[in-house]
């Protein structure tokens, strides 16, 4: 009995480990897809707060539990594995209820940043990160170009040398405002072009396909989390199985090494 009683408790801790190591995983997850300018939309907001919050309740329990299974005591054991089924039960209607209105959540994305129509009064952290986006993914605007009013940047111009230009280019009439985009990114387009040729795609989206993969990670994260969870759970239950079915007339002690010993116990006369 105490052999078996110590690998289940070994178990426990192990498995309490890898519950707080993925705690820590969606708090970093939380954190990373919160700095994340462009795609800060109310629908990946509720994903980061869902992240951080999973990820604090996660590593508060783990703690809780390797607590009790380390000391062997019934009560920490009991509040662990009714909190962690609870939380088990919430992380998994909330992840098959987001599982299951992706298509949905992909189109009110789609939405969220189609009304965005003027990039140009937007916060210049923003405009920063849409400009990076745009030079990489080769699209300009939101929607088009006309999202930058009369103040196009220099990521939406195509290359003089673009091989793809006649398919993924559009001829835009140089604009009598040559105000610029109010960022260090920028840089003014030469005024002896008429006209200017940028990228015809809207990076719409690669933003909708940014902010879905975030979605689909933590999704990820979060069915990996519950099955460890129901292992963790069961672990416990059968740990706190074997320390109330111990042989009656038992005592138990730890030596320096904190082994246990067991002892019999001399019968009690009437």
């Amino acid at each position: 009995m105490a052999k078996g009683s110590t690998y289940m408790r070994g178990l426990c801790i192990v498995l309490n480990v890898l519950l707080a190591i993925f705690g820590v995983i969606l708090l970093l997850f939380g954190i990373v897809a919160n700095s994340d300018k462009a795609a800060s939309l109310e629908e990946l907001t509720q994903g980061v707060i869902l992240s951080v919050g999973f990820g604090l309740a996660t590593i508060l329990l783990s703690i809780l539990g390797m607590y009790g299974a380390y000391k062997e005591q019934v009560l920490p054991l009991l509040l662990y594995s009714v909190f962690m089924a609870i939380e088990f039960t919430v992380l998994i209607v909330l992840a098959i209820i987001a599982t299951l209105a992706q298509p949905k959540l992909k189109r009110e994305i789609e939405q969220s940043y189609s009304r965005i129509t003027s990039l140009y009064n937007t916060e210049a952290v923003f405009q920063r990160e849409i400009n990076k986006l745009q030079q990489k993914a080769q699209c300009c605007g939101l929607n088009d170009y006309t999202d930058w009013e009369n103040a196009i940047p220099q990521s939406c111009f195509c290359p003089p040398a673009y091989q793809d230009r006649e398919d993924k280019c559009i001829g835009v009439p140089k604009f009598h405002n040559t105000e610029w985009i109010r960022n260090a990114h920028s840089e003014p387009a030469s005024p002896e072009d008429t006209e200017y040729s940028v990228y015809k795609m809207s990076c719409v989206p690669i933003l909708t396909e940014k902010v879905m993969n975030y979605l689909r990670i933590l999704l990820g994260i979060l069915f990996t989390l519950a099955t460890i969870e129901v292992a963790a759970v069961i672990a416990v239950l059968l740990l706190w199985y074997k320390i109330h079915t111990r042989t009656p007339g038992t005592d138990f002690s730890r030596d320096n090494n904190s082994r246990t010993k067991y002892e019999l116990q001399p019968d009690k006369m009437p």
